[in-house]
This record gives C-alpha cells, sequence and structure tokens, in this order.
C-alpha cells in the first residue's frame, strides 16, 4: 500500500455528495493514520468548494467548508486551480489555508503521489 494520496475533487459543493465524499475519504485516510500524506486537489466545479461564502441552509445540505477544514485543521495540504475558480466565481474570497496553483502545478501533483482518486 502507498503511503500518499491526492483527493481530486471535481464536483460542486452541493447538488451531489461527491465532494464532500471526496473529503472525508481524504480526511478518514489520515485520521486512521492509513495515509499519512494525504492531499485534495480541487479542480473545474469542484474548485466551488474553496469559496468562502458557502449558503449550505439555502438547499437543505451540510457544509462542504467543515470538511475543507477539518482537512486544513489535520495539516492536510488543499489545493485549488485558480484560473478554474476565478472562471467561475471571479474574486471570491476563498477559505484561509487553501493553497492556490495553476494547471502547471496540477500536473506537478497528479505526478507525484502514488495514488489518485477522482470525485
Amino acid at each position: 500500500m502507498s503511503d500518499d494520496l491526492l483527493t481530486i475533487i471535481t464536483k460542486q459543493p452541493y447538488g451531489s455528495e461527491d465532494a464532500f465524499a471526496g473529503m472525508r475519504l481524504a480526511l478518514g485516510n489520515l485520521v486512521s493514520g492509513l495515509v499519512p500524506d494525504a492531499a485534495v486537489l480541487l479542480i473545474g466545479d469542484g474548485t466551488l468548494n474553496a469559496v468562502a461564502a458557502q449558503r449550505p441552509e439555502a438547499v437543505g445540505m451540510p457544509s462542504n467548508l467543515g470538511a475543507l477544514q477539518d482537512l486544513l485543521d489535520m495539516d492536510a495540504p488543499v489545493y485549488c486551480v485558480e484560473g478554474d475558480l476565478r472562471a467561475r466565481v471571479g474574486s471570491a474570497e476563498t477559505l484561509e489555508g487553501v493553497t492556490m496553483i495553476d494547471w502547471d502545478g496540477a500536473r506537478e501533483l497528479l505526478s507525484r503521489y502514488h495514488m489518485v482518486t477522482t470525485f
């Protein structure tokens, strides 16, 4: 088994549970100690998970910000492809601690991690 995992989130925060499930998978691996190096990469619509001003109560869903914050509190790196985010929401503020990267940085992450899963 590998000691690293990159979880790619491609889905929007609300409307399905894919993004939430991906974040919880990464967190579960960290907490259990099974995968000490777990990171999350937000791409495409998944970048919307990093937007700080979310109102999940408006759609009756649990907040994905809490899941992201849990990862950050466990010192898991959370990366967001900035170009994808800005194309969707302009200059919206993001959750503190999320690292903005470009597509070259995303490709570097993909080449560095041995296990990669996508939600």
